[in-house]
């Protein structure tokens, strides 16, 4: 009898010791392939960086890290921005290392206060050096570019040397966070991706991210006047079931037909919309909703 109180002890101790288990959060520098590119132009003084930048960053990065990533075809593309501006590269590189330790601060501090609001047991933040071709979005993100690769991976292109990141880089983590637990909820059962799962997946990242950020300006979830909005959402609601992925970027970033960030301020306020009438819905539980669902409780 004392053997069998004493198993079954040890059997609950060890169930509460899994529950009670700290998560798995992690912050890598994977700086090393970007030193190693710089090295090889010094030394060199290649004609084609292209093709430096292909040997030195993109594909060892890739295969090293990203390649059973859910996104890992994005995560190819987004990586094939070189970085052909070498001072900007190795001032971005430096201002990284300067505040390593303060950067890894505010990611735990942000991931755990997003685990606080929902439970997700294993993130790994990486952090690099913008490519010199998102100078000018960067600046206006303050020095913040956030990319999910996967269920368990999210990539930051961080510049230390624009004001304001300090206060960005937790909201983009929150952001972020949002969508690396939707990938692991849904993903699998991904069937189809339209311009409305687009903008409601994007607004339920800024969503999420302002509950626990809520004084964080973010330009692109305000990038459009009232009457704005209305003539853009009245040109792309013929088009939510629309699937042609470059078409989609276009109303999410903006481009010659479409306004800067417009899809994003859209995203926000079908959620936030949605969210006003249903307030006491967690977020655990709406993060899940489909983007039918979302659209057809808002005042869209």
């Amino acid at each position: 009898m004392k053997n069998l109180v004493s198993l079954v002890i040890l059997i609950v101790f060890g169930i509460l010791k899994i529950i009670a288990q700290e998560p798995n959060y992690n912050v890598v520098f994977p700086e090393t392939y970007y030193k190693a590119y710089l090295s090889e132009v010094k030394k060199n003084e290649p004609k084609n960086y292209e093709d430096l930048y292909l040997e030195k960053v993109r594909m060892p990065m890739f295969q090293d890290l990203f390649m059973q990533s859910e996104y890992a075809s994005f995560v190819f593309e987004d990586l094939a921005r070189p970085s052909l501006d070498i001072p900007y590269l190795e001032t971005s590189l430096n201002g990284i290392a300067l505040h390593k330790k303060e950067i890894e601060k505010i990611i735990l501090d942000a991931l755990n206060k997003c685990n606080a609001l929902i439970k997700k047991d294993n993130v790994t933040i990486y952090i690099i050096p913008p490519s010199s071709e998102l100078k000018s979005m960067i600046r206006t993100m303050s020095g913040v570019l956030g990319f999910t690769a996967g269920s368990k991976q999210v990539i930051i292109s961080l510049d230390t040397n624009i004001k304001g990141w300090k206060a960005m880089l937790p909201y983009a983590i929150a952001h972020e966070y949002n969508h690396v637990y939707w990938t692991k909820e849904n993903f699998a059962n991904l069937t189809k991706w339209t311009l409305l799962d687009y903008l409601v997946f994007e607004g339920k990242g800024d969503c999420f991210a302002k509950l626990l950020y809520p004084k964080v300006k973010t330009p692109w979830t305000e990038a459009l006047l009232e009457e704005k909005k209305t003539t853009l959402w009245e040109r792309i609601q013929p088009q939510l079931e629309n699937q042609d992925f470059s078409f989609q970027a276009e109303i999410m970033f903006g481009s010659e037909r479409f306004p800067l960030w417009g899809g994003y301020t859209i995203g926000y306020d079908i959620v936030s919309q949605y969210l006003s009438k249903n307030e006491s819905i967690a977020p655990g539980n709406w993060i899940n909703f489909t983007s039918e669902k979302i659209l057809k409780s808002s005042m869209y």
